[in-house]
């Protein structure tokens, strides 16, 4: 009887473990799952494998945008329609509505100061009709009411699954001069117009609502929907935009429609449209205004830019087995430092992206870099990017590229940059490597993003990357959203060999795009698609707090035997590179795998040789070490 009892007594033991850590634990790995991820996964929206659940879902909607565009006083007017569409199992009681321009409203919450000179009274919200009522924006109390930058719209009649509302929008937006966070007027009618128009929140399996306020550092997460608009403006004036010009012949010459045409099948730079151009009179249709229609399907945003001056060069090339080929266009104020060669940039990055790495045909087709005329930096919409100028080439097209890549990361992947930008900055920063790498100039990217991830690794404010991104504060954004996930990238790429890692960043696009992918659905998917659970991978390098340190220990030659101890006294595992440098000068390398790491900290390595050891050094500029004062031993 005590035997059985005792039996019993274990055997309920180990079924209570088993439900406690149920929630804990995502099935068949070892890693930390929050409780609405796992309520997702338990109503089969998601799975424990990385695949889109049997039950998911999303929303979206149609939007009908028509604008004008008053450059003399900086302003944007617009009336819009949307229909949305509840795709969720959810009846909605309210709706969210993005005002983005919001960040400029006196009184609004800011992430750093912006001064005075340049705030508003906020999206002038003209006429909300919803359902076919019509609403005042008031406080709290009233049917719509404005806080941070979110419109709440409280439905008098609530919205069942599988159903969908109207709605009509009449707004005016301040197109900023002075604070041009992310987009604005650049002078000379010189414009990059983003966060425009009224856009619906995202509603989704894990958060519901996305209330989260954009505060300047925070940046963006959306549904995919279909757009038609159009932009009337002063009848010189160029538009490009996220997807196709639907009436070229209305608003352009022939000569210019002649040349996009050469571009599109050219894998060589086409001058469509020059400064000189401009001052002769042969670029637009000569109307006092014209407007331009655009439409884009099935993509999480739309922008354009603007210009009454600027040179345009184009080329394009073919990104699969079809033929189908991509124009590559770049929009730069004459002579701008690089710029001459922004387009063959562009052409570059997306022949790698789709060929390379991640090997994916980039799904659209067009890419447009504006360029602000400032040193440096970018900002990215589908299909279109604002960048600066470096004065460097390579920096050019390291720019380029960073910002191009956002069109499938986070764009065509749907992530939400909100709470995982390290899902698209850190691919953005990692994928443009090896052609910097290969470019005049340009040797020591990688060394320079490890750097950068080393200088504050550690360090009590750094927070594990899988921390909510929303949350990060100060200057260690920049560690964990660019320079921590290039470099875990860079290790799990080495772990499982660049085939094998391909082949698993191919699986989890083919899954996820158009959708929208969280976190786990990015490491189970890779797991899924390498054939082994990698949680001692993840969980150091995203849920632990830590650094990388590896340390030579115990140094030893005895005749042609050669014994050298490698510790790992980080919790952050990474490859193994040792440099044997004899006293005739020659040396040897030996590489030993991260996998070394999966159930041990300490490595004994050997090496067989009939010269006389000097000195051994651990590691290189490209393999993160925290403290690179315990690599080297001298004999």
């Amino acid at each position: 009887m005590k035997k059985q009892f005792t039996t019993r007594l274990v055997y309920s033991a180990v079924i209570f473990l088993f439900v406690f850590t149920g929630g804990l634990l995502a099935q068949g790995t070892g890693l930390y799952v929050p409780l609405n991820i796992q309520k997702s996964i338990d109503a089969g929206v998601r799975s424990a494998n990385g695949m889109p659940g049997q039950n998911y879902w999303q929303n979206h909607s149609d939007y009908k945008i028509k604008a004008e565009l008053l450059p003399d006083s900086s302003a944007l007017v617009g009336s819009e329609t949307i229909m949305y569409h509840n795709e969720s199992p959810d009846t909605l009681d309210r709706l969210v509505i993005r005002l983005y321009q919001d960040f400029l409203k006196k009184g609004g919450v800011r992430e750093f100061n912006i001064g005075t000179v340049e705030l508003t009274d906020g999206t002038d919200i003209k006429l909300l009709v919803v359902g076919g009522d019509t609403l005042e924006v008031g406080s709290r109390r009233d049917s719509a009411y404005i806080s941070g930058t979110n419109m709440f719209v409280k439905l008098r009649t609530p919205l069942p699954p599988k159903s969908k509302i109207d709605l009509k929008i009449d707004w005016q937006i301040h197109i900023p001069k002075i604070v041009t966070i992310r987009m604005g007027n650049f002078r000379d009618n010189d414009m990059f117009i983003a966060y425009w128009y009224p856009q619906m929140s995202v509603y989704d399996d894990i958060d519901g609502w996305d209330t989260i306020d954009y505060t300047g550092f925070v940046e963006f997460y959306n549904d995919f929907s279909n757009y038609d608009f159009e932009i009337t403006m002063p009848g010189n004036m160029v538009a490009w935009a996220t997807g196709e010009l639907q009436n070229s012949s209305e608003v352009f010459q022939k000569s210019v429609i002649d040349k996009i045409a050469q571009a599109k099948q050219s894998d060589e730079k086409v001058n469509i449209i020059s400064a000189q151009d401009f001052k002769d009179g042969k670029v637009t249709v000569n109307n006092p205004k014209n407007t331009w229609k655009f439409k884009a399907d099935n993509v999480t945003d739309v922008s354009f830019c603007v210009s009454d001056s600027y040179v345009w060069d184009a080329a394009s090339v073919q990104v699969d087995n079809s033929g189908r080929r991509v124009l590559t266009n770049a929009v730069y104020e004459d002579s701008t430092v690089n710029w001459d060669n922004a387009a063959i940039y562009a052409r570059m990055t997306i022949d790698y992206l789709s060929h390379e790495l991640p090997g994916y045909p980039y799904p659209y087709p067009h890419t447009t870099s504006f360029c602000n005329k400032g040193g440096g930096g970018g900002m990215e919409t589908p299909m279109m990017a604002n960048d600066g100028a470096p004065k460097e080439a390579a920096r050019t097209l390291g720019l380029v590229f960073h910002e191009i890549t956002h069109t499938l990361f986070p764009f065509f992947m749907g992530t939400n940059e909100r709470k995982y930008a390290w899902m698209d900055e850190g691919w953005a920063s990692f994928y443009l490597t090896e052609t910097v790498e290969n470019y005049p100039g340009g040797k020591g990217y990688k060394a320079n993003e490890v750097r950068g991830y080393e200088t504050d690794a550690g360090n009590e404010t750094e927070m594990p990357m899988i921390t909510p991104s929303f949350s990060y504060k100060g200057n260690y954004d920049r560690l964990a959203f660019y320079n921590k996930p290039a470099s875990a990238y860079y290790e799990l790429m080495e772990l499982l060999g660049r085939d094998a890692f391909k082949k698993a960043m191919l699986e989890y696009m083919k899954r996820w795009n158009g959708k929208h992918p969280i976190s786990y659905d990015f490491f189970n998917t890779i797991n899924d698609a390498a054939g082994e659970d990698l949680s001692w991978f993840w969980k150091p390098w995203w849920f632990e707090y830590g650094y990388p340190d590896l340390a030579l220990k115990n140094v030893k030659q005895n005749g042609n035997d050669i014994s050298v101890d490698v510790e790992k006294l980080g919790n952050i595992p990474t490859r193994i590179e040792l440099n044997f440098i004899f006293d005739d000068g020659t040396n040897q390398v030996v590489k030993k795998s991260i996998r070394e790491w999966k159930d041990k900290n300490s490595l004994n390595v050997k090496l067989k040789s009939d010269k006389k050891l000097k000195e051994v050094r651990l590691g290189s500029p490209e393999i993160p070490d925290t403290k690179r004062d315990n690599n080297s031993v001298t004999l």
